[in-house]
């Protein structure tokens, strides 16, 4: 037999096999895959009623109730109430059939002591004390849970004092720049320096005054930002909702990311830890917020010249100045009990697992913890996360609602 038999056979053998293929194809009925049920279902034109169903669903007396539970209590992170709220929120997701997990991380977090309040004190030359901040906020509900008493977090326990005391109206770098070409950079050092809150973050204000000599930095809410209609009762909390006269806004002045002692990486317990004394982004100079009601009588002693008018904040009765040495030789004094201390906290994690794509993600987060009983920030964003992930599971457990990608909470 020569080659060309060969080939022929092989070529027959092949056109058979085709022509069995096709009509197997064409001729024997097939079942849809669940896979290409899913993947019409899912790629179907956007149905303008499933929306509708949605914002149906949503019920404002649902986030209200939701917002009423989670702000009954203070819950700082890294303290019990912290992680009652995270089971509260893992219980309500596996409810709605999510997905749920709540990794754990032990985290370096700073604390007040509650039960010595952190304050500032202006003392004329005699002993006799001028004021003393309240070092806690006037209550306006006694039925409510005591909350934390006001504090910038991550700022050293301490007391300094100085005689000079210097305005730096939001301490932006700029400012501080200004300020010491108006008063000299020598007599900054080993003062105390008071900024207003607004313009940026208000870690670097410390950080800038500590740059410039500082050995001490008090910050307040000045009503040209935070009450614009004015200071009397009727325009302020609790008639309205801007800053009352004793209000103290808390934070953080870390001016990193992440753990201080893990820096950009999960703070797990595997994790290396650098030692607290090499971290450049916390402050080194104790630092307190108060009340623009404390702040208007200590910027009364304020020396100098009068700042731009672009400084001046809209407190009555003031001039606002550039500062220097208190009038009659006051001494001014910022004593804090703040501390450092590892804690555990939990993140929450809840997931609506997508059908086709089940490794792509949309991601709607919000952060927990509270430095006081947190009703806008964050709590507020939290309320109204519940109820979306409470309808969506709702709407896909009657098959209303198909995830394409997953969904992260």
């Amino acid at each position: 037999m020569d080659k060309r038999f060969y080939f022929t056979t092989f070529l027959a053998a092949l056109i058979a096999l085709g022509i069995g293929i096709s009509i197997g194809h064409f001729a024997i009925g097939k079942q849809q895959t669940t896979n290409s049920v899913k993947y019409e279902r899912l790629t179907r034109q956007t149905d303008a009623q499933n929306y509708e169903k949605f914002i149906s669903l949503v019920q404002a007396k649902n986030i209200e109730a939701n917002l009423k539970d989670l702000t009954s209590r203070p819950h700082m992170a890294g303290l019990p109430e912290d992680l009652e709220s995270a089971q509260v929120i893992e219980e309500r997701w596996k409810r709605d059939g999510l997905q749920v997990t709540k990794p754990k991380y032990n985290i370096l977090l700073s604390y007040p002591d509650n039960n010595k309040p952190n304050r500032v004190t202006l003392t004329s030359t005699d002993g006799t004390i001028i004021i003393q901040t309240e070092g806690v906020e006037k209550a306006y509900d006694p039925t409510q849970p005591k909350t934390v008493n006001p504090f910038l977090a991550y700022t050293p326990n301490g007391t300094v004092s100085s005689t000079k005391l210097f305005y730096a109206n939001y301490g932006r770098l700029e400012d501080l720049k200004h300020l010491a070409s108006i008063v000299g950079n020598a007599s900054l050092q080993g003062s105390i320096i008071i900024m207003r809150y607004g313009r940026i973050f208000r870690g670097d204000k410390v950080i800038h005054a500590q740059y410039f000599g500082a050995v001490g930095a008090i910050l307040y809410n000045d009503p040209a930002d935070y009450a614009p209609f004015g200071t009397t009762p009727d325009q302020v909390y609790d008639q309205k909702w801007f800053m009352p006269p004793s209000g103290a806004q808390r934070g953080s002045s870390y001016t990193g990311n992440g753990d201080p002692l893990t820096p950009t990486y999960p703070s797990t317990d595997y994790m290396y830890r650098v030692e607290e004394g090499t971290i450049s982004s916390l402050p080194r100079i104790p630092a307190q917020p108060i009340g623009y009601g404390e702040a208007q009588v200590i910027l009364k002693y304020l020396q100098g010249s009068e700042v731009a008018a672009e400084w001046c904040g809209t407190l009555s009765n003031i001039r606002y100045r550039y500062g220097g040495v208190l009038l009659n030789k006051s001494s001014i004094e910022v004593k804090t009990y703040n501390r450092l201390e590892r804690k555990d906290t939990y993140n929450v994690i809840g997931i609506m697992k997508g059908d086709i794509e089940p490794d792509r993600y949309v991601v709607i987060g919000n952060h927990r913890d509270a430095w006081s009983l947190g009703s806008v920030d964050p709590t507020s964003g939290t309320a109204a996360m519940l109820e979306i992930t409470r309808v969506l599971g709702e709407m896909a457990k009657n098959g209303t609602f198909f995830v394409f990608i997953s969904v992260q909470y």
